[in-house]
Parts: C-alpha cells; structure tokens; sequence
C-alpha cells in the first residue's frame, strides 16, 4: 500500500477532522525519506519535535528507515486500527504514514506549555508544611505524590472512563495500607462504568455508585500533594482525575471534621490543641442557632433571669418571631459568603468584610434584628471554617438549618433529638465496606 493511493485511514482521519482547523496532514522529508505526519497543532509542537527527531537520526545509520527508527528509540506504537489512530490525535500524539514496510506509527511528540506550573496552593493553607500544590495536568500531579511517597507499596493504576467524552484518572494507594476489599469495590465499579462519562464530580460519584443525595460527603479533596500522602497512609483510596487540581480520597470518616492532615507536621501538643478547637467548633457550628431559637421562643425558663431579661431587651422592637429572625439573617450570610468566594480576589474580601460591618449595623439599627443574634451567627460563621475541610463544613452549614426546625417545634427536647439524630445518621454510612464512624480506614484497623 502507498501514500499516493491515499490509504483508508488516512482518509478517514481526514474526514473525521476535516471541521477543525488545527488538524494538521502534511508531507515531510525525514532521514531522505518522504513521509507525511498529522497532528492536532494545538497539542504538538511540530518544529522542536522534528528537530529532536533530526537531531537522533543524524547519530544513526543513513539507510535506516525513520519509522522504524522511532518505534525503537521512543517506544511508540505501530500500525493501530482507525479507532486507535483517532484516539491517539486526541491525546496529542503525532502520527507518521510512509509507503513501505511500517503503515503507521504514534508516538508522543513535545508538546507547547498548555498547563501552568507547579504553585503554591490557591483553595488551603497549609502551615509549618509543603506549599506545592496540584494543577491540572495529572501525570504531574502524580509525579507529586510519587515524590513524597517513594515506597515500592504504592499502587498507581490508570482508567478511561467515557466514550463520547473520554476522561483519564489515576487510582492511588499504599497496598500495605488500604483495605482489599474497598480497593477491589473501587476498581469493580470504574470496570463496571467504563463507557460512563465523567465530564465532573457528580457523575464520577455516580460511577463509584455513591449516594446522589447525602448530607455528608463519602470523600474528601485536597490540592496538598502533603496532604494526599497522609491520606495514602491512613489507608485512603485516592483519585487522580485529568484537569482537575485536586486528589478525591475515599472514604470520608468521621475524624475529616477535625483532623487535618498536615496539623501532623507540627508538635503533638498543638496538634492535640488544634483538634480540640475543631470539635467546639463542630459542636457551636451546628447547635449554637438552634440554642438561640430555643431560649427565645420555646424554653426561656432555661436561662438565668439577668440573661433573659438582656436577650428580651435586645429584641425589644423586632418585628419577626424568633424563627424568621434567625433564617434571614443566616440566609444573608450565606449569600456574603458566596459573594467573597465568587468576587475577583482583589476586591471581594473588601467589599464583603464592608458590606457585612454596614449591614449589621443597619438591620440592628433599623430594630430587624436584635444584637444578641449578631453575635450568634457570627461566632457560628467563624465555627463554620474551623472545621477540617471544606466539604465537612458545607455538610455542617447545611445540617445546622435541620437543627433549628427542630428546636423552633420541641425546644431543648428538639436540640437533642437533632444531635441524637445526627449520630444515628453517620453510624449508617458506609463507604466501600469502611462505617463512617470508624476512626482510620486502614486494613485490619476499621470497624468492618
């Protein structure tokens, strides 16, 4: 078969791709032999990969034909089927068709600097520890763990999932750590799933078959390659997904509240210090609202008279019951919180620290709400993002509105029946085989 006869794969990849402008099939010379190349220009850099590729063959037998030359030197592939060809324009490869002896060959060219470097991290802030962060490309972001981790016990298994969208991710864990049958359940579901696309978080959750609607996350993500590494160790399955700067570690327990990972870099007095502030924070986070509710509106006779007569005084003028009261002012603080997350960084933490100081003291000014409550949801704002990480205390914040339900209909009964509630719910989840409750998921060490 010869390249003037226009081979059937060439014809089809031309056709495949014929709407995109950066599809590249031209016709080069290489070692004084013609051959013709495609690319996607978008994802090779065509001038310094033929010059490294000059640069080899110079050192090499004049005769010897460039194709073969690759396979041997960069370990490429030859003569793929169309769908193979396909694949590998998508993934930035480089494709060589020649007249004779070997059709096709892929390999992977140098590519122009499409991610960024490795920065220090944008969404943690990491203390007394390292301050490299993950970005998007995830070889890298592997690369960083293996840095850290340099033990033969760590497993790194690659996946494909998605046929129309195909997505890569990398498996990570310490096999000497992780439980084998959570590995195994893992791995089960992503074979099980291969065709399934997992364009975002969701529907990869979907794919493991974790529960749609939960008010506790099953995992937990960090940008820390420091952090991961800690994860590994305590027996955590991680995922690594392709463009996305964060390692997802399963499963989610119930120390993720206030154990962060890196507070073990620092000495065990203040470790043991850090998660004791975290777990009043916990405990304020999610009762302190409701405990307003229910010395206002529903069990008064609880609180000492001087303090009921100065809580009765600052309310003195509201127009709401207790209830609203408390809804609205916690929903005008999720909306800042919101506004500080979404505002360019240059700018929303002014306009929000501002915005907040102005309206509180307008709504307390204006006798919509009282003082007391200011610094209830204040106290419970900064409780919030005491806590380990992110997603714990979105859970928390969430969690917190059932609490004050309960306290508005039964009082102090309610308070407790919601925290008794609470407990009862994470003792009924499981995640991969390992309860929620359990205090590591390391094998032979969590409560199966």
């Amino acid at each position: 078969m010869t390249l003037s006869c226009e081979p059937t794969n060439q014809l089809h990849i031309k056709q495949i791709f014929e709407g995109s402008d950066d599809f590249i099939y031209a016709e080069t010379v290489l070692n004084k032999k013609k051959i013709h190349i495609c690319y996607l220009q978008s994802l090779v850099s065509l001038k310094d990969t033929l010059d490294l590729l000059v640069n080899q063959l110079s050192h090499a037998d004049k005769d010897m034909d460039p194709a073969q030359y690759i396979v041997l030197s960069y370990n490429a592939r030859a003569n793929l089927s169309l769908d193979e060809l396909v694949e590998s324009l998508l993934q930035g490869m480089l494709i060589i068709f020649q007249p004779d002896g070997i059709e096709n060959v892929v390999f992977e060219p140098l590519h122009p600097k499409i991610t960024r470097n490795i920065m220090e991290a944008q969404n943690e802030n990491p203390i007394q520890s390292s301050l490299d962060a993950f970005t998007e490309d995830m070889n890298m972001n592997v690369g960083l763990v293996r840095s850290k981790l340099r033990t033969k016990n760590l497993v790194i298994q690659s996946h494909s999932l998605g046929s129309d969208y195909p997505r890569e991710l990398s498996v990570l864990y310490l096999k000497d750590q992780a439980n084998p049958k959570m590995v195994e359940l893992i791995s089960d579901c992503l074979n099980e799933n291969k065709m399934m696309d997992i364009s975002d978080v969701q529907r990869l959750l979907k794919a493991l078959k974790q529960p749609s609607f939960s008010l506790i996350p099953t995992y937990v993500t960090s940008e820390l390659p420091s952090a991961t590494k800690h994860y590994l160790q305590d027996g955590r399955v991680v995922i690594i997904l392709d463009h996305f700067p964060f390692a997802i570690s399963f499963p989610a327990i119930v120390t993720d509240f206030w154990a962060v990972k890196t507070d073990q870099d620092h000495p065990l007095p203040f470790m043991i210090l850090y998660r004791i502030i975290r777990i009043i924070a916990l405990l304020v986070a999610i009762s302190m609202p409701g405990l307003y509710v229910v010395l206002n509106a529903v069990n008064p006779e609880l609180l000492r008279i001087q303090l009921a007569v100065s809580i009765t005084d600052s309310r003195e003028g509201v127009p709401y019951p207790v209830l609203v009261e408390v809804m609205l002012m916690l929903i005008i603080i999720e909306m800042v919180i919101e506004a500080s997350i979404r505002l360019p960084k240059s700018i929303g933490p002014t306009i929000t620290m501002v915005g907040g100081i102005v309206l509180g003291e307008a709504v307390v000014q204006a006798r919509l709400m009282s003082n007391f409550l200011i610094i209830i949801v204040a106290v419970t704002t900064i409780a919030h993002f005491t806590l380990g990480t992110y997603m714990n205390s979105l859970s928390i914040r969430l969690y917190k509105y059932v609490v004050i339900v309960f306290c508005a209909l039964y009082g102090i009964l309610g308070l407790m029946a919601s925290l008794v509630l609470l407990c009862f719910y994470l003792g009924s989840i499981s995640t991969f085989s390992i309860p929620y409750l359990s205090l590591t998921a390391k094998r032979g060490k969590s409560n199966e």
